[in-house]
């Protein structure tokens, strides 16, 4: 017996791995805490990150509402 994994569940799959890394620094480094609105200022800081913030939410999108059952 195989076990499949699907383009999209390896994404949520990634993402889910990041969420808990980055939960993890976090709670061992507190002076690393960001707040959302520095993220998102640093996010738009440069036109490289806003076309790869883009390209991932594309993506996502594209997991979340294209798929064919």
């Amino acid at each position: 017996m195989t076990l499949a994994i699907v383009v999209g569940s390896t994404v949520w799959l990634i993402l889910l791995a990041a969420i808990a890394a980055w939960s993890a620094v976090l709670a061992r480094h507190r002076e690393l805490w960001l707040g959302s609105r520095l993220i998102v200022r640093w996010l738009l800081s440069s036109w490289m990150s806003r076309i790869v913030l883009l390209a991932f939410w594309a993506i996502a999108g594209w997991h979340i509402f294209c798929q064919r059952p």
